[in-house]
């Protein structure tokens, strides 16, 4: 079973800890041993020791008492007896002892009792001064040997016990030390073991690790391999930053192809943009030439009404100035005549700028597909952005900036839209207009060509003259106000086209913009290596 990461790092504390209990037993249990041992020799064996050499001592004093007494005929009976007793509470207190043979000590008892019984009758016949004192003494040497044996064989035993106990303290504390040097020597290996076990199992593959994603964020080295074969928390965070190494290795591409998209897009928009206003520049050419055109007419229809007063004050002296006034009338007959040619003249340039600005309007069109395009290459580089998280945030300001170009950009074609909108209905009020002056000039002319013919009824040619004079300078009039209406819508429409231009030329810069912000793009994408 594979143990994650925390388990791992309890196994040297464990390890630690059970070799420390063990430690700690040992030496309790043969702290404990040895404590008895201690405990039996100070409370049992010392004493005892002490006990039989005390009472072999005294005992000896007592028979050489004895023998002085015998010697000396000088009987201290009272010390004897003393003696005897303090000899007797030793041997009973010696017997009392855990470990005292009883047996051998009771044997020593009843050996002294006998002792003290003939020693009392040699006792008694020295201090009659009696000569059998010293046969009895002689006699008495059998029991004092046979005492002082006993007490030497229970002393022997008692120090023998002794010193078997002294060495059995000996081998306990060596035992004990031995048992804690091994086990100090066998738990520093095992510690030493697992230390190693630990730096190959936890140090080095968080080292690894720690190295791989120093690289990543520092290189952008996406071409390293992780080693995920461990099962615990190491593992697991190999195989995170394997699957993050993985994803990061799909941004770099992706994020080129955008780019490269986009970077397209920008130039398709770049060159329509550029063609849009080279157009926008020649048909504001086109206006201006229109407006100097309408000028022309517009002095040529103020002649025009000059001549159809004249004509008015020729058809009121027609009767005394016929011949003139015929000549008058063939006159303003040809100005009519150009005035029609310019009119029409007037009517093709005013059609041809109606379908300039269709052009222009188709042109605004794709103007605006162009931008919903941007807008929505826009929006699929902000999601893939939000995709990429921390790495793409700067990838996002850039699209959020190309959304918000690309919404002005709409904008701007929507006011344009409008604005051609307006000049179309202008140009075709415009059109009809002039179709309505070319009507009533030819009905004009066709009056003075009539006049012309029936010029022998003068008085009547003379009122339609007078008539269609007033008639021609009505629509003279007409027409003179038409042109300067018209001359107002071409200059309005002139000062839009160059609004026009003008936006055309910030959508250019803008796309310039764009272009520097995707070349910072593809910085970004090949500065990792996949």
């Amino acid at each position: 079973m594979a143990l994650r990461l925390k388990q791992k790092m309890m196994v040297l504390p464990v390890v630690a800890a059970v070799f420390l209990v063990a430690i700690v037993a040992v030496t309790v249990v043969l702290g404990s041993r040895t404590r008895n041992v201690s405990e039996r020799i100070g409370s049992s064996l010392a004493p005892s020791v002490s006990l039989s050499q005390t009472a072999r001592a005294g005992f000896a004093t007592l028979h050489q008492d004895v023998g002085d007494a015998v010697a000396l005929h000088a009987v201290q009976q009272q010390s004897l007896d003393a003696q005897v007793k303090e000899l007797q509470a030793g041997l009973k207190a010696l017997r009392a002892l855990p470990d005292v043979d009883p047996t051998a000590v009771e044997a020593v008892e009843a050996a002294f009792t006998t002792y003290w019984q003939e020693a009392t009758r040699v006792v008694a016949l020295a201090s009659r001064n009696d000569a059998a004192a010293e046969a009895a003494l002689a006699k008495l040497g059998s029991a004092h040997k046979t005492v002082h044996d006993r007490l030497e064989s229970v002393t022997a035993q008692q120090e023998a016990a002794q010193r078997e106990a002294f060495m059995e303290v000996s081998s306990l504390h060596r035992s004990t030390l031995t048992w804690v040097l091994l086990l100090s020597v066998v738990c520093m290996a095992a510690l030493a073991a697992l230390m190693v076990w630990l730096l190959r199992e936890v140090t080095q593959p968080l080292a690894r690790l720690t190295e791989s994603a120093t690289r990543i964020a520092r290189d952008g080295d996406l071409t390293q391999l992780i080693d995920t074969s461990s099962q615990d928390e190491v593992g697991e965070l190999a195989r995170s930053i394997q699957t993050l190494q993985q994803r990061l290795r799909s941004v770099p591409g992706t994020l080129h192809a955008v780019v490269t998209e986009l970077t397209a897009a920008a130039s398709r928009l770049n060159a329509a943009s550029h063609e849009q206003l080279n157009f926008l520049t020649n048909q504001s050419r086109s206006l201006t030439e229109a407006s100097s055109t309408i000028a022309e007419i517009a002095q040529t229809s103020g002649m025009a009404a000059s001549r159809a007063e004249m004509v008015l004050k020729v058809a009121a002296q027609a009767d005394a100035f016929s011949s003139s006034g015929q000549v008058s009338i063939e006159r303003s007959a040809e100005g009519l005549q150009q005035i029609r040619q310019r009119v029409g003249a007037l009517v093709g340039s005013i059609g041809h700028l109606s379908e300039q600005a269709v052009h222009a309007g188709e042109i605004i069109g794709s103007v605006k597909d162009l931008a919903d395009q941007s807008n929505v290459l826009a929006l699929n580089a902000a999601i893939e952005a939000a995709r990429a998280g921390e790495e793409g945030r700067g990838f996002a300001v850039v699209a959020k900036e190309m959304r918000a170009l690309s919404g002005q950009s709409l904008q701007s074609t929507q006011r344009i839209g409008k604005i051609l909108l307006e000049i179309n209905q202008a140009i075709r009020q415009t059109v009809g207009i002039a179709e309505g002056d070319s009507q009533k000039m030819e009905e004009g002319i066709e009056q003075v060509l009539a006049s012309a013919t029936t010029l022998k009824d003068i008085t009547q040619v003379v009122q339609e003259s007078s008539q269609a004079a007033r008639q021609i300078v009505a629509s003279v009039t007409q027409q003179n106000a038409g042109i300067t209406q018209m001359t107002e819508v071409v200059t309005q429409l002139s000062e839009m086209m160059s609004d026009v231009v003008m936006a055309t030329s910030n959508a250019e810069e803008a796309v310039g913009q764009i272009n520097a912000s995707l070349g910072k793009l593809q910085e970004l994408s090949t500065s990792f290596r996949v």
